[in-house]
C-alpha cells in the first residue's frame, strides 16, 4: 500500500518530535507540530496545582506587555482562571475549550478584559491530564481567531496519543523547569485572596461573602452562585450587597481593581 506524500511528512514531524521527548526542546517542537494542524497564537504549558502557583513548563514567544501579565498570572491571577478552577475538579483527561468550562458571564468579568484579551486574545483551548503527585498538566493554545470546529475536531483525533507523549515529556529527566519548581511551594493566591478580602473589609466578610465574591469575580451569575452554594438567588443579592457595602465598592470592577492594587 502506498502512503501519500502528506502522510510521509506527517509521520516525519512526529518522528522528530517522538526524539525530543527527554529533551528541552520537546514543547517548542510540539508547537510547531501542531501549527502543522491548526493555526494557534500563543501557547504555553504549564502544570496546575491545587493550593499551589503553577509551575511553569515552557512558555511561546510574547511582546513585553504580554510578559508582565503573564507574570501577573502566574503570580495571582490564575486563581481566577476558568481552566485553573476546571482543574481542581474530576474530570477525563481530553481537550477542553474555555466556553466548556468557563462560567456563562466569564466574557464579562474584569480578568477577561484585564488578562484574556491580552494574552489570549479571543479563543482558548487546553490540553488537560492529571499527573499523579505534581498536579494538572496543561498544554494551552491561544487564537486571535475562534477555532473552528473542524480544527477542535483534528485536534481530538491526534489527543489519544498526544496526551501520553505529554506525560511522558513532563516527567523526562531533561526537564529542568520541572526540577527547578518543583520544591517552589509558595501559598495559594486563593487563600491569600481570600485572607486580604476578610482584611480589607470593615466590618469582615463573613464565610458565605468571601464565597460570594470569589464567584462573582469568576464571573458567575446569581443563578449559578445560588446553584453552587445550596441557596436561593434572593440570598445570593443579599450577600452580594452586603460585599459591595463592606469593601467599598460598586462592583466587581471595583474589587478586581482593588485586586489588582494589592498585586503592585
Amino acid at each position: 500500500m502506498m502512503l501519500p506524500v502528506t502522510d510521509l511528512a506527517f509521520h516525519q514531524r512526529l518522528g522528530h518530535l517522538v526524539e525530543r521527548l527527554d529533551s528541552g526542546q520537546f514543547w517548542p517542537s510540539l508547537a510547531t507540530f501542531l501549527r502543522k494542524l491548526v493555526p494557534f497564537d500563543s501557547w504555553v504549558a504549564v502544570i496546575f496545582r491545587g493550593g499551589y502557583p503553577p509551575i511553569v513548563l515552557y512558555e511561546g514567544g510574547a511582546d513585553e506587555t504580554e510578559d508582565t501579565l503573564f507574570i501577573e498570572y502566574v503570580n495571582s491571577l490564575y486563581v481566577l482562571d476558568p481552566f485553573y478552577q476546571f482543574s481542581l475538579t474530576r474530570f477525563t483527561p481530553g481537550l477542553f475549550r474555555i466556553d466548556d468550562v468557563a462560567p456563562e458571564h466569564f466574557r464579562e468579568t474584569e480578568y477577561f478584559r484585564h488578562y484574556f484579551v491580552h494574552n489570549v486574545v479571543a479563543d482558548e483551548i487546553q490540553f488537560l491530564l492529571p499527573l499523579p503527585d505534581l498536579g494538572v498538566l496543561s498544554l494551552s493554545l491561544g487564537g486571535q481567531a475562534r477555532f473552528t470546529d473542524a480544527e477542535i475536531g483534528a485536534l481530538c483525533l491526534y489527543t489519544p496519543w498526544l496526551l501520553p507523549l505529554m506525560r511522558q515529556a513532563t516527567y523526562a529527566d531533561g526537564n529542568g523547569a520541572l526540577k527547578s519548581s518543583r520544591l517552589q511551594n509558595d501559598p495559594d493566591q486563593l487563600v491569600r485572596l481570600e485572607d486580604w478580602l476578610r482584611e480589607k473589609a470593615r466590618p469582615p466578610l463573613t464565610d458565605r461573602e468571601v464565597q460570594t465574591t470569589l464567584l462573582i469575580l469568576g464571573g458567575h451569575s446569581a443563578k449559578s452562585i445560588a446553584g453552587q452554594m445550596g441557596i436561593s438567588p434572593e440570598t445570593v443579592k443579599i450577600h452580594k450587597r452586603n460585599l459591595y457595602r463592606k469593601l467599598g465598592v460598586s462592583s466587581q470592577g471595583g474589587i478586581f481593581a482593588q485586586f489588582i492594587k494589592r498585586l503592585a
